[in-house]
């Protein structure tokens, strides 16, 4: 197996640490750390194919610069620092990717009165992409998921505001509001016209309650690292970090966008149609 054969070139490479230069042996042990992150990136349920081609790819570039090393040549391993920077990419992206989709799956947990087949239909889509080892895609799919969410919640308060109306009696309703419909029908006929402004201002209202929907289910997820690291050690103190502080990057990013939306909102609103 290609694993087993990057941990026997690295047992190989053990012997001749005393040919390797300072910044070969630097390399080498970020190697090594880049091996353990692996390890815990597969205890953690991911797939690691991505990152374990990628892994020997910079195992080979940096052999093939050792040997250039021991014939008395000058090494160049900014190829090989580029691969770490991939594999550091990749574990980074991965960690995000399976807590984005266990916090999709929380807040799906959460949510009561809407019919989530849509939402499963993108989760079971956004699961596919992670086992698949592309994270962008799956990122980009749970963010679609929670804006779906959101989507739903509105369809839903405006289906119970009509049914709870139609409840009084289709009949005696429209006997008693035929001015009120009257008046409905020709303001809805001047807002097919003139509704850029508001349905502006809807899909911005709607995009303000996805992003609190996520904030949430981020919140959650440190909740849940905090608990995995202190209470029941599951999670290494690098993994740990890791991503506490990509959950902070990402509870800022989100903070940024609300003011700039509820401004864009509050411009809007002052408008007339």
């Amino acid at each position: 197996m290609r694993y087993v054969a990057f941990v026997l070139s690295m047992i190989l490479l053990s012997g001749s640490v005393a040919a390797v230069s300072e910044a070969g042996k630097g390399i080498e042990e970020q190697l090594s750390l880049a091996e353990k992150d692996m390890h815990d990136m597969q205890s953690y349920g991911l797939f690691i194919s991505r990152y374990n081609d990628t892994l020997l790819v910079a195992d080979e570039l940096f052999r093939s610069q050792l040997a250039v090393e021991d014939s008395g040549g000058r090494a160049d391993y900014s190829f090989v620092e580029e691969k770490l920077g991939e594999l550091l990419d990749i574990k980074q992206k991965a960690y995000l990717s399976m807590d984005a989709l266990t916090g999709l799956g929380i807040a799906m947990n959460q949510t009561e009165g809407i019919d989530l087949a849509p939402v499963l239909e993108i989760y079971g889509e956004a699961r596919a992409e992670l086992e698949s080892e592309r994270y962008e895609e799956c990122l980009a799919l749970v963010d679609r998921a929670y804006e779906k969410i959101s989507e739903l919640e509105a369809i839903e308060t405006k289906i119970v505001a009509f049914y709870q109306a139609a409840g009084r009696g289709v009949f005696g309703f429209l006997l008693s509001s035929w001015k009120e419909i009257a008046s409905m029908l020709a303001a809805v006929m001047i807002i097919t016209v003139l509704s850029y402004n508001r349905v502006a201002m809807v899909l911005l209202r709607r995009k303000i309650d996805s992003i609190n929907i996520r904030k949430e289910s981020v919140r959650n997820l440190i909740k849940q690292a905090q608990s995995e690291y202190f209470e029941k050690g599951r999670i290494s103190e690098s993994s740990y970090l890791l991503r506490t502080k990509k959950f902070s990057e990402i509870i800022r990013d989100l903070n940024r966008q609300v003011p700039l939306l509820k401004e864009e909102l509050a411009i809007r609103m002052k408008r007339k149609i």
